[in-house]
């Protein structure tokens, strides 16, 4: 403190009205966490946080953790020693269009409405890039071909995921067929929370929540265009994780444990599938589809719904699981389920398309290839 005409001058007042709101906002944040995570809200009576084993460690930095290692994974191991040679044996082309000539204001545009930006915005765009609106789109067009993933790039990625569910399929195998509440639904609900949770378990749940981050990392990245499901692929992996995490951080890994299982086995047939579209070779590519639809139809349509869901929705409650956290879980599976139905609308639609003489095709980035070889033509 000092005195200067005749005032009195506070030296430390900013770093104490900083200090102030720091433990202030420090008090807010711990007093909202503490009623959003109230024991008493989302968990039965006479259960607390500590009987369910949970921590932020587990949920957060082991998962993220393993994602990196997956992204390295692929870029260092699968890629160059798996992947690249057989891309090379197949003679798949990785053939890429002349990008455009750099222009901030389009790339701006771009970013923002990819090809289709509205009749007003273009015309403000040629006005002030002073090209003419059909060189605006022709532009937009290039930039589009140039980022949009080609048959090199879908490769790769399905030659990824494939390797890695193959690995999931044989992994959730050997956790889950051994246990009794596999066999008997009933069991993921007798006893809740008194569920030790084996480091079988544990591991299961770390990679694949691991795995799902750093597949939605490399979703982000990458041109949706008119049509395209991209949101829905980024939806479904972020409902994904967010299963995931709530029902470990609530206790709920046995029927965790099921849905993350049955979903791997369609998934590996239609991966193989893609993977043999992709790399030319067709002849397995037909039977693989057929064993992804028998497989889907078995998991999503009928194990998921009928034996999955109908355990939390019938089973949970007469075994003394009531509380909000199981209305959020129901929830959840709700949405689980309606995007399993617009799956099923895409695969019936990629089935029709097939009845008819157009071939297999990635029902994920088939409106896109029809679009780009449709602006392709318009350049």
């Amino acid at each position: 403190m000092r005195e200067s005409d005749g005032s009195v001058e506070f030296l430390f007042l900013p770093q104490i009205q900083q200090y102030l709101q720091d433990n202030m906002a420090r008090d807010w944040w711990r007093r909202c966490s503490a009623t959003f995570w109230s024991q008493d809200f989302w968990l039965p009576a006479g259960i607390t946080w500590d009987e369910i084993h949970t921590s932020l460690y587990d949920i957060l930095f082991v998962p993220l953790f393993i994602g990196v290692l997956f992204v390295l994974f692929r870029h260092c191991v699968v890629e160059p020693f798996l992947l690249l040679p057989i891309a090379r044996k197949a003679q798949i082309p990785n053939k890429r269009p002349r990008p455009p000539q750099p222009n901030q204001t389009l790339q701006g545009l771009y970013q923002r409405y990819e090809t289709s930006p509205p009749k007003k915005v273009l015309a403000e765009a040629s006005r002030a890039t002073k090209l003419t609106e059909r060189q605006v789109e022709r532009w937009l067009r290039r930039a589009f071909a140039v980022n949009r993933l080609n048959r090199h790039d879908k490769f790769l990625d399905c030659g990824f995921k494939m390797v890695c569910h193959v690995f999931f399929g044989v992994m959730g195998a050997a956790v889950t067929l051994t246990k009794p509440w596999f066999w008997d639904t009933t069991l993921c609900w007798n006893g809740y929370p008194n569920h030790p949770v084996t480091s079988d378990v544990y591991w299961y749940y770390m990679i694949l929540l691991g795995y799902y981050w750093a597949i939605t990392y490399s979703e982000l990245p990458r041109p949706g265009g008119k049509g395209s499901d991209k949101v829905q692929m980024i939806l479904h992996h972020s409902l994904t994780i967010l299963l995931i995490v709530f029902s470990w951080t609530t206790g709920y890994v046995r029927i965790g444990s099921l849905i993350l299982f049955v979903h791997e086995y369609s998934d590996i047939a239609l991966l193989a599938a893609k993977v043999c579209h992709y790399a030319g070779y067709d002849a397995p590519t037909d039977p693989l589809f057929v064993a992804f639809l028998v497989l889907w139809g078995i998991t999503r349509c009928g194990i998921l719904p009928f034996w999955i869901v109908r355990s939390v929705f019938l089973e949970a409650r007469p075994a003394g699981v009531e509380m909000p956290a199981l209305y959020m879980m129901e929830s959840w599976f709700v949405g689980l389920l309606c995007l399993t139905a617009i799956w099923t609308g895409l695969i019936v639609r990629t089935v029709s398309r097939k009845l008819r003489g157009e071939g297999l095709k990635d029902a994920r980035s088939a409106t896109e290839d029809s679009e780009s070889d449709k602006n392709e033509k318009k350049d």
